[in-house]
């Protein structure tokens, strides 16, 4: 357990400026991701609000120790609001603390609903960043490519393949499904439709993807001159042309502020997460693919 007293913040023009708030944040797990969230988060509650905050690393605690931690602090001081860091540590919060009496913030989690529940899905900052906007990043970077081949498991992602269908119905791109319900279909579907795809784009999903496999369809669509998109850093280090990057300190900074509007009683919906885009400049000149000729943030050119 971890506390900190932050220091005021200059005085601004809102009603919580002059009080001060305790806040208990619960973490999942102390690895990198999470943590750079955290101080991402406390950082920009020292530089607006004062608050105590009290940080649970939850993956110090068994689920008995955790919530009799969490019960005492909630109790030993009045609480403003309780924020998570993880799936681990929404699940908690929401399964220890139901009563509405005290709000509640999650962050840095992928299918929010299937945690916390659906009710609750615009209480905080998940990691997905809907098919519309991604497929118009995807056409803003690599405006070339018409006929985008998506892998996916129906039982998963259906909902994810119907959105950007939709969406790119309007950009004038064809998206084309590449439904497996297991693995060991993949090489074979990818082979089968080399020949009529401009570009492959690799989503999250647990029957599709692993490191392996992604590297495998990098390799192969490499060798076919067929640029990859992908949805983290790992993708781009493995030669996608593109790739959807978090910096995981401004999600904790945007966490913070959904904080502080809770804290001033301001109802924020749901909101998408902050991310960047990285064009792979060394992959997209070895598949002889031009760099679109105006990029705008969120796209740039990776490190």
């Amino acid at each position: 357990m971890v506390f900190c007293a932050a220091f005021p913040a200059p005085c601004q023009e809102s009603a919580i400026a002059d009080r001060s708030f305790r806040v208990v944040i619960v973490v999942s797990a102390d690895i990198r991701p999470y943590i750079e969230a955290l101080d991402g988060l406390r950082s920009e509650l020292d530089q607006t609000i004062e608050a105590e905050v009290a940080v649970i690393m939850l993956d110090r605690y068994d689920e008995k120790a955790g919530f009799d931690l969490a019960d005492r602090l909630i109790r030993e001081k009045q609480t403003d609001l309780i924020a998570s860091i993880g799936p681990e540590a929404a699940a908690f919060v929401w399964k220890t603390f139901p009563s509405i009496s005290i709000p509640r913030i999650y962050s840095l989690i992928l299918n929010p609903e299937k945690v916390i529940g659906v009710r609750d899905i615009d209480a905080g900052i998940s990691l997905n960043i809907p098919p519309d906007i991604q497929l118009h990043m995807i056409h803003r970077g690599l405006p070339s490519i018409r006929r985008i081949g998506i892998f996916f498991d129906p039982a998963h992602n259906r909902d994810f393949f119907d959105e950007a269908a939709i969406a790119a119905q309007e950009l004038g791109v064809e998206l084309v499904p590449l439904a497996v319900t297991a693995r060991k279909d993949i090489p074979f579907l990818l082979q089968e439709c080399f020949d009529s795809l401009d570009g492959v784009w690799l989503i999250p999903d647990r029957t599709v993807i692993s490191e392996s496999i992604a590297q495998h369809i990098i390799k192969q669509c490499v060798l076919q001159k067929i640029p990859v998109i992908g949805y983290n850093q790992f993708f781009y280090d493995s030669g996608a042309a593109l790739a959807f990057v978090f910096d995981y300190a401004d999600l904790g900074r945007q966490t913070a502020g959904l904080i502080i509007s809770a804290l001033n009683k301001q109802k924020s919906g749901g909101r998408t997460p902050v991310f960047k885009v990285w064009l792979n400049e060394s992959v997209l000149i070895n598949l002889a693919i031009g760099m679109p000729e105006s990029i705008q943030l969120p796209v740039m050119v990776g490190p």
